[in-house]
């Protein structure tokens, strides 16, 4: 009898445990697996979100209703109840410019769109077009190594705060001796609308090469009493004779830049020419190799450190 009793609690001590064990593995939360692909070709990282486009959403579970926000580029699902694969599907943009992952075909369009938003644009590939910036703009631009030709229209003019990232973030993997640096050009137009970059507002560029061919000068930091500019490691280069490079009239900071001009005495290759405006130059080299001037600062105030070179410079002290 004792060992019908003892057999019987077994039994029953079994039972509730198993029943414990189902109840513990029934209370985990089910498992979303998201698996990445370019094409149709997996891969392990997320597609980055200014040069991609979502092409497909695959998943094991319909109720899971799953969708690709474009915005915070993020997949969204509804509370899981089973475990859920979802394939996400990505095809490099078919267009130039992109914003919170929407695309567009020009410049000015993208601009548009950002209007006074806090906004991140991306190019995507080789472009043309040029772009003005709304009054209280809030835009960061990424290059990402590639060339944008104004072809005639200022190319870019920052009426609020901007911030250009040039370089290609995958520079590392690049032949050795290639310039990952982004191009901002001007290759068409002549007069005063065909600068490269005009900055009305606050702008700072990074690893930016800044081209122009046209007759006017490449650079222009306005005199409105506003424009602040920081340019980090960018390079100009003009040879024309009577072409001056870069104009400041606001606060100008040149840090690793190299800009060389070719103008004749009254073409310098910095010209600074407003009583309030200020330059100063970090680890730069500024040169002309016509019979101008490096710079000439016509007023206000320029800084130099010792590891600059400005050779035949006027109305500055030489380190």
């Amino acid at each position: 009898m004792n060992s019908l009793k003892k057999t019987g609690m077994r039994i029953l001590f079994l039972a509730c445990l198993a029943v414990t064990v189902v109840g513990l593995c029934a209370c985990k939360d089910p498992k979303l697996t998201v698996n990445y692909y370019i094409d149709g070709k997996k891969t392990e990282t997320l597609p980055d979100q200014g040069l991609y486009e979502i092409k497909s959403i695959r998943c094991s579970n319909k109720d899971a209703n799953a969708t690709w926000d474009c915005n915070t580029w993020s997949l969204k699902t509804e509370t899981l109840k089973k475990n859920t694969s979802v394939d996400l599907d990505f095809t490099y943009t078919s267009h130039p410019f992109t914003m919170n992952g929407i695309g567009y075909d020009t410049l000015q369009e993208a601009f548009n769109a950002a209007g006074t938003e806090t906004a991140v644009i991306h190019l995507t590939r080789e472009a043309t077009g040029s772009g003005t910036t709304a009054v209280g703009s809030d835009i960061t631009f990424y290059l990402h190594g590639f060339a944008l030709d104004g072809q005639g229209g200022e190319t870019i003019v920052n009426n609020g705060k901007m911030t250009i990232y040039g370089k290609d973030e995958n520079a590392s993997a690049e032949a050795e001796g290639t310039d990952a640096r982004g191009i901002l050009a001007n290759s068409t137009g002549s007069g005063e609308n065909s600068k490269t970059l005009v900055n009305f507002g606050t702008l700072i560029a990074y690893d930016l090469i800044i081209n122009n061919s046209t007759s006017s000068f490449s650079v222009w930091n306005s005199n409105n009493g506003e424009s602040t500019m920081e340019l980090h490691n960018c390079l100009i280069e003009r040879s024309e004779p009577e072409i001056i490079a870069l104009v400041n009239s606001g606060t100008l900071l040149l840090d690793g830049c190299m800009i060389y001009g070719g103008g004749d005495l009254a073409h310098p290759a910095v010209l600074q020419n407003a009583a309030n405006a200020s330059l100063k130059l970090v680890n730069t080299k500024i040169t002309n190799s016509g019979s101008g001037y490096s710079i000439f600062r016509e007023s206000g105030t320029v800084e130099s450190d010792g590891a600059s070179q400005c050779p035949n410079a006027y109305g500055i002290s030489e380190e």
